[in-house]
């Protein structure tokens, strides 16, 4: 666990004393993703960067694991930031080296074992699915792909927490929303706990747990992700929600799902809305004696970021997807 105890962070100038987070008191439970939202200025890259101690508090206190982050010697410091993995805005990879040798430099620093090392550099880009590009260069990757490259950099150490500053805010949604699900595949691979920082409530919504709002550098709303959507409570969240990038989220489609007696349609629907985060409503359900074969036939509303991989992970196992504009009587 990430505990902040009364954490004030100011910066002091010649006249004025700025004030950058206001008593803070949060609480981040394991193996779950926290989402940090707020406007520019709202003090969350400060947050995120008091937790790997980048920078210190002004008073306060930081938990990892209940052992405070600032009043350890040297050591013991630098063994709880290899249990913090940290992914930057602007990704920081060094343009002369590959791929490889980028995710490989992180095991190097951390003194990882010399002879796990290639396994676990070609393991983690293969969980960003980024392996055939493993001697490539920087320049040749698309802003995306070096995001994903920094990721698997940030988890090659095998860290406890991974910390992400908004890393999506320069990539367009759909590539945002691609590393959103690279980072959800790993934090169940993992077992990771993630902090991940961003102004995009529709990011945010695609891959938090629980929601953190902040304003002017303190925290006016906690809540488990679908409660804060459905139940709003501060006008920050409400704010943000208005003018998020939300059509993906709150459009209906609607579908007929067509399936044999032998598709076990249950459990495919459950893992696909587990798996793709989406929302499932049904419709209309109905099987059909065709001679000795029974078909299904179902009409369901979907929403979700992820319907496109959805769909087709239905396909897969032999449901046969068409859109359905019919109005159910």
């Amino acid at each position: 666990m990430i505990e902040l105890i009364g954490i004030n962070k100011s910066y002091e100038t010649k006249n004025h004393t700025f004030d950058v987070l206001k008593n803070i008191n949060l609480k981040l439970d394991e193996r779950m993703c926290h989402g940090i939202v707020g406007y520019s200025g709202a003090g969350k890259s400060t947050l995120v960067r008091l937790m790997n101690g980048l920078i210190k508090p002004s008073s306060g206190k930081i938990l990892i694991d209940q052992v405070d982050l600032f009043n350890q010697d040297k050591k013991t410091i630098n063994a709880l930031r290899h249990q913090i993995g940290f992914v930057f805005q602007s990704h920081n990879l060094l343009s002369q080296l590959t791929v490889y040798d980028n995710v490989l430099l992180s095991l190097k620093i951390s003194k990882y074992p010399k002879k796990l090392r290639h396994s676990r550099v070609m393991e983690v880009l293969d969980r960003v699915g980024l392996q055939t590009k493993a001697f490539s260069y920087p320049k040749t990757l698309s802003g995306g792909q070096q995001q994903r490259v920094g990721i698997a950099r940030a988890i090659a150490t095998k860290p406890k927490y991974l910390l992400c500053d908004e890393i999506t805010s320069a990539l367009d949604v759909t590539t945002a929303l691609e590393v959103v699900k690279v980072l959800n595949d790993i934090q169940a691979q993992e077992q990771i706990t993630i902090v991940f920082i961003s102004h995009q409530m529709d990011i945010i919504l695609a891959i938090a747990d629980q929601v953190i709002v902040m304003k002017d550098g303190q925290i006016e709303e906690i809540q488990e992700t679908k409660r804060l959507f459905i139940d709003p409570l501060s006008e920050t969240t409400k704010m943000l929600l208005k003018q998020g990038q939300l059509d993906d989220f709150r459009a209906d489609h609607t579908y007929q799902l067509m399936y044999d007696s032998n598709c076990v349609y249950e459990m495919v629907l459950s893992t696909m809305i587990k798996r793709y985060m989406v929302d499932l409503s049904i419709l209309y359900a109905q099987t059909i004696s065709i001679k000795k074969e029974i078909i299904g036939i179902m009409i369901i509303k979907l929403k979700g970021a992820f319907l496109a991989d959805a769909l087709s992970f239905l396909e897969s196992h032999q449901i046969r997807v068409s859109p359905f504009n019919k109005e159910m009587s």
